[in-house]
């Protein structure tokens, strides 16, 4: 057996054990730590060797955490859709935030990266719960890639684009910046599901997204995803920076 599987397996296994030891005892470090083992695993096996990956190994994974994001937002009744925040003092990477209701507020200050589920709040309007490592290890590869922090749209769509088609993950990366309005059309080279990203998203959605908070230095909301010809459209509108929602 290869090395590359031997690391991946195990990287899954302590990722998925790290992520239910930290959902079971409300532990964010855990619970970060798990979900970006799992991505890693994800990301070795498409590491291309003499053996050809197949991608329904990767889908596999990627369908594990979704199904594990998924059961959580729904067993915690969470109505709101995925609103993503650039990097700030409390947040270095930024997060995203699914509000427990759709008519929601937000107090940036009171999160933190020990942040999970909020719950000290004036009212259930500003409750939800905070993910920070959901697509970050992408975005890292798209600063890498481009040799700096990233700081606009453009920059973003061609990193993105090009670190995704090296990936084997996606073969286009699409956005547009329309004022308050942003549409991104992402082609997917794995299964992707549309309805669920809208509250437990892939890590390629995530990372997209929240690549866009950070080049536009603007809390994004997420209106609509789906599904087209042409792969994945995602309809999404900036918020207003951290500090207008403190």
């Amino acid at each position: 057996m290869e090395l590359k599987y031997i690391v991946s397996a195990a990287l899954g296994i302590s990722g998925g054990a790290l992520a239910l030891k930290g959902f079971l005892d409300v532990n964010q470090s855990y619970i970060n730590l798990g979900i970006a083992g799992m991505f890693l695993a994800a990301v070795i096996l498409t590491l291309k060797s003499s053996e050809y990956v197949k991608k329904e190994s990767l889908e596999v994974l990627l369908n594990s955490q979704k199904g594990l994001l998924k059961s959580l937002l729904s067993n915690l009744r969470l109505d709101g859709k995925a609103v993503y925040l650039p990097p700030y003092e409390n947040l270095p990477w930024g997060g995203i935030f699914v509000p427990l209701h759709e008519d929601f507020d937000l107090d940036p200050a009171r999160l933190d990266e020990e942040t999970f589920f909020l719950t000290d709040t004036p009212d259930e309007k500003s409750m939800g719960l905070l993910m920070t490592s959901l697509g970050t290890a992408l975005l890292e590869k798209y600063e890498e890639h481009l040799e700096a922090p990233i700081s606009s749209v453009p920059e973003l769509e061609a990193s993105a684009g090009s670190v995704l088609k090296a990936l084997g993950l996606a073969s286009r990366v699409h956005i547009e910046e329309n004022e308050d309005e942003i549409r991104v059309v992402i082609t997917p080279e794995i299964s992707c599901s549309p309805d669920e990203c809208e509250k437990a998203p892939c890590p390629l959605c995530a990372s997209v997204l929240l690549g866009l908070a950070k080049a536009t230095d603007n809390l994004i909301g997420v209106e609509s995803f789906e599904k087209k010809d042409y792969g994945v459209e995602i309809r999404a509108r900036k918020l207003g920076g951290v500090e207008e929602w403190m």
